[in-house]
């Protein structure tokens, strides 16, 4: 058994090293030694080390001597128990001390959680009770947005660093951090590109680099960033103590390529299952003659059900979203749409109007997702069958937050499956997309190689294609900003060698990618527990039967919830209204056509229908109502269309006008 006293020795020569009183060399052999010994410890001798851990730091401080050289910006630590406290934190959720308890210990930890479990706090509440900075990499504004807030309110010394802010925000955030008056920046991985970033960084001792969204490491995830390809080069960069990487979703190959991606040293690994025993999960296969009338019909009679709502239904294009959001308005369910193809302004307005309450339903694509933390969300729709397992159930967790009952529903047409194999083909990667990609950039680079593109003008699954030309030394990507790929081509073509590992990683990459497919496929598919096989894909033991409804396997839905509330879809834009009314004709069908003229210009980007539905336009192009009175009397006009555009559509259809 090892002599505690001579790892506390070896502990002695390592802070002196430290220090400067001996070679930095001798002291990183020492170091290693100490790590080898201390994990041949048993517990009690591991306890009897931090005893004589803390007579050593004693001694080094009596001596003016530290184990860290002394650095300015140092704050005082805080008992883990204020910060809890501060942050209205009564208790912790299982495995929320462990990954807590690694980062004051100073230990790399990997947090594999479900979504609305508290992985945030993880991080958190270390941050800000230890005496130096923490970095969380997060990469959504809207993730970074809300924790920075709901900190910051609580009186926490808090910056985030993005370009949702100002140049000027951002400026006076730099100099906080320079000044050593924050404990916790939140930025997107972008931000290390910047010196003056980098130069504020490291003014400070850094105790923990947190990467949140970890799976975005994966190239075999579901949400790859290439940009987080760097990530262990800054958090070594900026000389952090420890590292923490957090995701909801990994399974766990996709867990052992974070830690490798990230090398993380002996990390303590928390998995606390994947189960989230308040939701119930229902598959509704949808096929053959009428399938998109009783898709619509499940998915209205669920919206109106008793605790239907608050709801996100997650469509699978930005069509689709604009489809089924459109289609929800008309059939008098108050929605927004949101995706990536709506102008910023618009999609911070349809956010708004979900996150306040302001509309209970919201359609999307996955550009809305991670950073959403609303708690009371009751059901997640999925209007179209998702790409994989990992993606469903991390969008699916967006419901019922709060721990009460919430529901998971999967439309599922035979139609998706099609479409999913037609994104699988197209996204599969060969040596000839490699050789065209880094041609590519080589003919934007300048003559040093250095090149920086926008990202949208890259062709679809480039992401894959730029990781493996930088794993294989075609290419290195750097940190840029949001929206451009930035970098230096180092080969204009591939080597014998480079060419055999992007042949043996595009192979990877399909075998991966059509396993995802009959993943999800056996899932909406099959007949056996749903939410069995959700934690057996992640690698969970399967679980009881949930306290109360499970899913549609264990527990078929009753009759009136399978029963068609309707024959028909909403009809789309430009169609008639649900009730099959004739065409207008003659003065009514030119003045409705006025007003949709009218509609598309008072819609300042978003989707017309949120303005007005049609069925309404068409009784206002029939009554022509002239007073304010007679128009609220109309069905779909309520007090804030009147008070922002009631004076103009009477003005609109006026005699005069």
């Amino acid at each position: 058994m090892i002599d505690v006293n001579q790892v506390s020795d070896l502990w002695l020569s390592v802070c002196e090293a430290e220090a400067g009183h001996t070679d930095l060399e001798f002291a990183h052999d020492q170091l290693g030694a100490l790590r080898d010994a201390y994990r041949a410890l048993g517990e009690p001798e591991r306890a009897a080390l931090g005893r004589a851990a803390a007579e050593l730091r004693g001694r080094l401080d009596a001596s003016g001597r530290r184990i860290h050289p002394p650095r300015p910006n140092r704050q005082t630590p805080i008992a883990i128990s204020e910060s809890l406290d501060r942050m209205g934190m009564a208790s912790l959720r299982p495995g929320q001390d462990r990954a807590i308890a690694s980062a004051i210990a100073g230990h790399d930890a990997i947090v594999v959680m479900p979504t609305g479990s508290g992985k945030s706090l993880c991080y958190q509440a270390p941050a800000l009770s230890l005496p130096g900075l923490s970095i969380v990499v997060s990469p959504l504004i809207a993730l970074i947005a809300d924790q920075h807030d709901k900190l910051k309110a609580a009186g926490h010394a808090v910056c985030r660093l993005d370009s949702g802010r100002s140049a000027a925000q951002n400026r006076d955030g730099i100099d906080a951090i320079a000044r050593g008056q924050v404990r916790l920046v939140f930025c997107a991985p972008e931000r290390f590109g910047s010196s003056s970033f980098l130069d504020a960084i490291n003014e400070n001792p850094v105790e923990l680099f947190a990467v949140d969204e970890a799976h975005c490491l994966s190239e075999w995830g579901h949400d790859f960033r290439p940009e987080y390809l760097r990530l262990a080069e800054w958090r070594d960069a900026v000389g952090a103590r420890c590292t923490m990487a957090l995701t909801a979703t990994a399974t766990v190959e996709t867990s052992q390529e974070i830690i490798e991606r990230l090398a993380l040293r002996d990390p303590v690994v928390v998995r606390t299952g994947f189960d989230r025993p308040n939701l119930r999960f229902d598959v509704i296969p949808l096929a053959g003659r009428g399938a998109v009338a009783r898709k619509w019909a499940h998915l209205l009679n669920g919206l109106r059900s008793e605790g239907g709502a608050p709801a996100i239904v997650y469509c699978g294009t930005r069509r689709e979203t604009d489809e089924v959001a459109e289609g929800l308005v008309r059939a008098n369910i108050p929605a927004v749409g949101y995706h990536a193809g709506m102008d910023g302004a618009a999609r911070a307005s349809a956010m708004n109007d979900f996150m306040s309450g302001r509309v209970g339903v919201i359609a999307a694509t996955n550009a809305f997702g991670m950073g959403v933390d609303r708690a009371d969300v009751r059901a997640v729709w999925h209007w179209s069958i998702p790409t994989s397992l990992e993606a469903y159930y991390q969008e699916a967790g967006r419901a019922g937050r709060d721990g009460l009952p919430a529901r998971a529903a999967l439309l599922a047409m035979n139609a998706d499956l099609g479409r999913l194999i037609t994104f699988n083909q197209r996204d599969q990667v060969s040596e000839a997309d490699i050789e065209r990609v880094i041609t590519a950039l080589a003919r934007r680079a300048d003559e040093s190689g250095r090149f920086s593109v926008e990202r949208g003008s890259l062709p679809s699954g480039a992401g894959l294609a730029l990781a493996i030309a930088d794993r294989v030394g075609a290419l290195r990507l750097e940190a840029g900003p949001g929206g451009l790929v930035t970098g230096v081509v180092t080969s204009r073509g591939l080597s014998a060698e480079q060419a055999d590992a992007v042949a043996h990683a595009a192979r990877r990459a399909r075998d991966r990618g059509w396993s995802a497919y009959r993943a999800v496929r056996a899932y909406a598919e099959g007949t056996g527990c749903r939410r069995s096989s959700i934690v057996s894909h992640f690698g969970d033991t399967p679980v009881p039967r949930a306290p109360e409804r499970c899913c549609d396997a264990c527990d078929p839905l009753p009759p009136p919830v399978l029963a068609a509330e309707a024959t028909s879809a909403p009809r789309r834009s430009g169609g008639h209204s649900n009730d099959d009314a004739p065409p207008l004709t003659g003065e009514a069908a030119a003045r409705f056509a006025a007003l949709r003229s009218w509609r598309s210009g008072r819609a300042d980007g978003k989707p017309a229908y949120t303005v007005c539905n049609d069925r309404a336009l068409r009784v206002i192009a029939e009554q022509r109502p002239t007073s304010t009175d007679e128009l609220a009397a109309i069905s779909g006009i309520g007090p804030t269309f009147i008070e922002r555009h009631g004076a103009e559509l009477l003005a609109e259809i006026s005699p005069a006008g």
